[in-house]
């Protein structure tokens, strides 16, 4: 079995929240579209734990603070997301930053693509 954690992304999207679930080494292994307030409190932590229970793994949640509701109600959020025990559910709030300008000194030495998904998949076993 991998010691690598589950990964969940969570993205309020207006209407609904949006999961997507990657398992280590096997990448995407299920994708909801919740409505956009549960009907208990403690139901989002609730489903994340049973995840991790699920598979027998720590889970790795990343939040979208980007996302207009949790930028608006970011208390709502905590507060959702607030009592994970350490050692089955990690959370973390991610900001995606803009895309920077490259380093013109690194350009000419290609793209690196391949390196770049060996660790995506090392990370989140997505390809």
């Amino acid at each position: 079995m991998s010691s690598l954690p589950l990964w969940l992304s969570i993205e309020p999207e207006g209407s609904e929240i949006r999961l997507l679930l990657s398992e280590p080494s096997a990448g995407t292994s299920l994708k909801a579209r919740l409505p956009p307030e549960p009907a208990d409190g403690r139901a989002l932590m609730m489903l994340l734990e049973a995840l991790s229970l699920w598979y027998g793994l720590p889970l790795h949640a990343v939040l979208d603070a980007d996302a207009g509701d949790v930028r608006r109600r970011p208390e709502h959020w905590a507060l959702l997301l607030g009592d994970a025990p350490e050692r089955a559910v990690r959370v973390e709030w991610v900001a995606v930053p803009p895309c920077r300008k490259h380093d013109r000194f690194l350009e000419g030495m290609g793209a690196f693509a391949d390196a770049r998904q060996l660790i995506s998949f090392a990370a989140t076993g997505q390809r």
